[in-house]
């Protein structure tokens, strides 16, 4: 469950000046929720078979990716949320100390 909340919001908080509180509470929702829910059903469902299997044995593969991709088009839906400034800050954590940013 951590990986698909945590490392989408890790890797997108860190290197896409994009991200907005809104994308990144629906991705931890979204990613979370749906591993959550595929180890309720692992608990709790008769042992599955197939494709289903797979799923829902490792929900990471396919619940990090909606993580991404929930982070990523509610980002891009409240743009307007990022606040001035965000450009420099990542310059000034990316470049290198002898820049002296």
């Amino acid at each position: 469950m951590a990986a698909s909340s945590f490392c989408p919001l890790l890797v997108l908080g860190i290197w896409w000046r994009g991200l907005t509180d809104v994308g990144a509470a629906a991705g931890i929702v979204a990613g979370g929720g749906a591993a959550l829910a595929a180890v309720t059903v692992t608990v709790l469902k008769p042992p599955l078979h197939g494709w289903a299997a797979v799923l829902v044995g490792q929900p990471a593969a396919w619940t990090v990716p909606l993580a991404f991709a929930v982070m990523v088009a509610g980002s891009l839906a409240t743009r307007r949320r990022i606040p001035p400034g965000v450009a420099q800050t990542m310059l000034r954590l990316h470049a290198p100390d002898a820049l002296r940013l």
